[in-house]
């Protein structure tokens, strides 16, 4: 969506997804010291939901009580996850950590793909995963 309103290519799109997963894994690794991994969560989830609220300025009054009971349950699922992928990078290198965590989408991109030069990339990315993995 933000590369529609930005007019990002999505190479570009991919690539700053990367650099920002794997920048927010590290920012936050380093904050685990002082505030832990659910902390951590907590204050990511809280700045994020900020930032959203500023830039895209939603009129919250106006959502339907059927939009909220989609809305809640999504962003309950969402740190959930954050709070899970902190708590992994807690115990484990952080490589292989963001590593599992794409390892979703590959499994989503393997069973969606239609045209044959996706079997490639998908290929590439798999064996990366094999190399880094213990």
């Amino acid at each position: 969506m933000i590369a529609k309103i930005l007019n990002i290519s999505p190479l570009v799109s991919v690539l700053l997804a990367i650099v920002s997963v794997q920048g927010g894994a590290a920012i936050a690794k380093s904050i685990f010291p002082v505030l832990g991994a659910a902390g951590t969560a907590s204050l990511r989830i809280g700045l994020s939901a900020l930032f959203l609220l500023l830039i895209f300025r939603p009129d919250l009054s106006k959502l339907t009580s059927a939009q909220w009971k989609a809305v809640i349950p999504f962003g309950l699922c969402l740190g959930a996850m954050k709070l899970v992928f902190y708590l992994a990078i807690e115990r484990i290198p952080i490589g292989l950590g963001v590593t599992l965590e794409f390892v979703g989408p590959l499994a989503l991109a393997v069973f969606t793909s239609k045209r044959r030069t996706d079997f490639l990339w998908i290929l590439l990315a798999g064996a990366g995963i094999a190399l880094i993995a213990p």
